[in-house]
């Protein structure tokens, strides 16, 4: 390949995807850890109100949903980084 300027702008995009893939992987798996975690919370007993049992039931679908978006973000990405090698 050339050396020249398209060639930095184009390392340099890629630097930045390769950020932004590794950002929202991490992203979702903190999101999906949190999820579980709240998730375990409700199959214990007494450990949650039942009025209360829910919002966090509620909590854990926004939560999972949160994380599967951001690991659909992160495969575009890498993809893209694929793509233009």
């Amino acid at each position: 390949m050339k050396e020249g300027r398209g060639t930095v702008i184009l390392d340099e995009q890629k630097r930045n995807w390769l950020g932004k893939a590794r950002d929202y992987k991490a992203y979702s798996l903190v999101l999906f850890a949190l999820s579980a975690f709240l998730y375990v919370g409700t199959l214990i007993p007494n450990a949650i109100d039942e009025a209360k049992r829910p919002l966090v039931l509620g909590a854990v679908f926004m939560l999972m949903l949160a994380s599967i978006f951001f690991s659909y973000r992160s495969n575009i990405y890498a993809r893209k980084i694929e793509e233009e090698a």
